[in-house]
């Protein structure tokens, strides 16, 4: 395992991110297995959020019960909206207030590691929100920031004002970025920055950290049939990288999905690959791309073919 660091969180955070979603939540062992499959692995930073419900929060109360609550650092996310009318969109200090707080009871540990909020809400001013996690950052809840599925001007926009104003700011970001191009967005407002350049270059510029979800390419080179992948992923291009990206790992002697994932990490960026494992094989496959190390124009042949 490798592993980084982000500003205001004192800790190793491994390349690797475990997602709960994947973890059965009424199968108590087998979740802990594969959980214990990605610790011994050198994983420790588990992602949750309240939008993906209590269960997954109970099976997390449970393994912090039986390993301390220290067992893993905490990538918390809230602010989900429930919809697009003003009444459902809920980048609000009361949902903040509520989301923070709850994902803590549920889990029954007292802070996150790292907050994010899951969706922006443009007309909210970034500094009102920089504000609001000042708040709960004072009272000990939360220990770092940031933004998923934040366009990064508006990151860039709630450090500046953080900084005019003495504050702490957003220490990580959390788009997707993947070799696959989407057509259109997977989920309602989920931001991919996989084809946006100026995105990308701003990341790079600024030592930004992301943490990628769908890093290896959201089951496409896996080879998964679904309606999703079909209307998200299923595009010349995709194909066209598949390909290359079959032969090149034959050549290399790993899975594509593990040459998929190895892309994004091998970014030059400040980056981190969420992964979703469902079984603690699936951990120790994922775990391999870490060790695949890529040149530029290696990176440049997979995304553009020369």
């Amino acid at each position: 395992m490798t592993y980084g660091t982000i500003p205001h969180l004192d800790k190793q955070i491994s390349k690797l991110v475990m997602g709960v979603i994947p973890l059965p939540q009424n199968d108590l062992p087998k979740a802990f297995a594969i959980l214990d499959a990605y610790r011994a692995a050198g994983g420790n930073v588990i992602d949750n959020s309240r939008i993906y419900g209590n269960g997954f929060a109970g099976v997390m109360r449970a393994y912090y019960e039986q390993h301390g609550q220290d067992a893993l650092i905490r990538l918390d996310k809230g602010n989900h909206h429930h919809d697009n009318s003003d009444a459902g969109r809920r980048v609000t200090k009361a949902d903040l207030d509520t989301d923070i707080r709850a994902n803590l009871e549920f889990q029954e540990v007292d802070y996150s590691d790292i907050y994010l909020l899951h969706r922006d809400d443009q007309r909210v001013p970034a500094g009102d929100v920089v504000e609001w996690l000042n708040e709960h950052l004072a009272a000990g809840r939360i220990k770092a920031f940031g933004g998923s599925n934040w366009h990064h001007t508006r990151i860039e926009a709630a450090n500046e004002y953080a900084e005019k104003h003495g504050l702490q700011g957003f220490s990580v970001s959390s788009p997707n970025l993947s070799l696959a191009t989407a057509n259109e967005a997977m989920w309602w407002e989920a931001l991919s920055i996989s084809a946006d350049n100026e995105a990308r270059e701003w990341y790079k510029k600024n030592n930004f950290p992301v943490f990628s979800w769908s890093s290896g390419g959201g089951g496409f080179f896996a080879g998964v049939d679904s309606s999703d992948v079909r209307r998200v992923y299923h595009n010349d291009t995709n194909f066209a990288r598949k390909a290359r990206l079959e032969a090149m790992a034959k050549e290399k002697g790993v899975t594509p999905t593990q040459l998929a994932v190895a892309w994004t990490l091998n970014q030059p960026l400040k980056i981190w690959a969420l992964i979703g494992p469902g079984s603690p094989e699936q951990v120790q496959d994922n775990v391999q791309s870490v060790n695949i190390n890529l040149t530029q124009d290696e990176l440049d042949f997979l995304e553009l073919g020369s």
